[in-house]
């Protein structure tokens, strides 16, 4: 499932290009048939993505920016997996994940949800404690145990590896690289300046809705022209007769692109036009209006646009902002929501004016979002919908089912 899809205009920047007769039969092999709604709604299939899915792909932890100093750690619970990890930067300031959990008796060693560990982790049970390299250094009365060999009990390591900042986990024994898995997404995203975004503000809402729910609600902009007709759709080129059309489409193996235009006729208003002399506002950012963008358009698509590295994790890209979602499954119809906003560090009162309108902006777009969340599980749980009627401008919701489909069934 590798397809490159542009229109017919080349080169990247905003504007709607010519549409193309089909995204979905560009891609190739994803079909048009009706997609159950089994899948959203099943325990038993939601059994079967913990084991063949979440607990063998990479997955997003966090920003290098979260431990920047050798010490810090943060806790990482993963519920779908069944676990919380412990995530440190060593003292020899190398970013290590651990299972938290104290090769003695199994209790969670750190308890704190973040810190800095000055001397050693110890646990709050019988007192053993842990570097920042996950080697066990310490043991009450060592002497009395019977087979104790303490470089065998050291904290359980999981795989990490850093990809432009973006700290990422493997909880299998046997995998691909990170390199491997994201393929030929990694050097799209190459260009674009993450470290220049540091600030971010967090946000994460408990939702009563299955997580494949959440995540297509959000990669789809068929929805554009109803759900958000008061704050968004205006800045979005392709509205005519309140119709949305994709700027772009690529497929990654199981990971995806999907491009909004931006409306390079938008006026935004005075506060908006006053935001985007010193950084990203809400909807100027979407047009593709910011004045502060630096390096942006040497990867810029659309004027938005939203990657999916397989199976949870979002990256959405805009000129001078970008965003980031984790969608933590909880059980078959509860997830957590797990969003970031990435503005450059403000420098001045102008850039915090800047960077706080463009938060509160996007903030009340993802409230717009988050509404129809629990009621679209809800009427998916009654019975009454056997099957979802896909169209073409929802492609990338079939291209995320069928890499679902493929990792349950064991294609992968």
């Amino acid at each position: 499932m590798s397809a490159k899809m542009q229109p017919s205009e080349k080169g990247p920047g905003p504007g709607p290009g010519p549409v193309p007769t089909s995204w979905t039969a560009d891609a190739g092999g994803l079909g048009t048939d009706p997609i159950p709604v089994e899948p959203f709604v099943s325990r038993e299939f939601y059994e079967r993505e913990r084991e063949k899915i979440f607990k063998r792909c990479w997955l997003n932890v966090g920003r290098v920016e979260d431990i920047p100093e050798p010490g810090d750690y943060f806790l990482r619970e993963l519920a779908v997996c069944e676990t919380t990890l412990l995530v440190v930067r060593g003292k020899d300031g190398v970013v290590r994940a651990f299972h938290n959990v104290c090769q003695h008796r199994g209790n969670h060693v750190v308890w704190q949800s973040r810190g800095r560990c000055r001397s050693a982790f110890t646990c709050r049970f019988h007192g053993w404690s842990y570097d920042t390299e996950g080697k066990l250094v310490g043991v009450p009365d060592e002497k009395n145990f019977f087979t104790l060999e303490k470089s065998e009990r050291g904290l359980h390591q999981v795989s990490t590896d850093i990809w432009r900042g973006f700290i990422f986990v493997n909880l299998a024994e046997q995998h691909e690289t990170l390199s491997e898995y994201l393929g030929e997404l990694g050097p799209a995203l190459a260009p674009y300046p993450f470290e220049e975004m540091p600030e971010h503000y967090p946000y994460q809402p408990e939702i009563g809705v299955n997580w494949k729910v959440l995540l297509d609600a959000q990669q789809e902009g068929y929805h554009v022209p109803v759900l958000h007709r008061l704050s968004l759709a205006p800045s979005v080129a392709s509205l005519e007769g309140a119709i949305y059309r994709t700027h772009s489409f690529q497929g990654f193996g199981p990971h995806r692109r999907i491009s909004t235009p931006g409306n390079p006729s938008f006026k935004p208003n005075p506060t908006a036009r006053l935001s985007a002399k010193y950084g990203a506002g809400a909807m100027d950012a979407f047009a593709g209006e910011s004045e502060a963008a630096g390096s942006e358009g040497d990867v810029m698509h659309g004027a938005f646009d939203f990657y999916t590295i397989f199976p949870n994790f979002v990256i959405a890209v805009l000129y001078g902002t970008y965003f980031t979602y984790n969608i933590w499954p909880l059980a078959e119809d509860r997830s957590i929501w797990d969003i970031r906003m990435y503005y450059p560090k403000p420098k001045t009162a102008a850039d915090v004016f800047a960077n706080e309108y463009g938060r509160i902006g996007l903030r009340d777009t993802l409230i717009e979002d988050g509404s129809v969340h629990e009621h679209v599980q809800s009427g998916l749980k009654s019975g009454a919908l056997e099957s979802f009627l896909f169209q073409d401008e929802e492609v990338a919701c079939r291209h995320a089912y069928q890499a679902v489909m493929n990792y349950v069934e064991g294609r992968v």
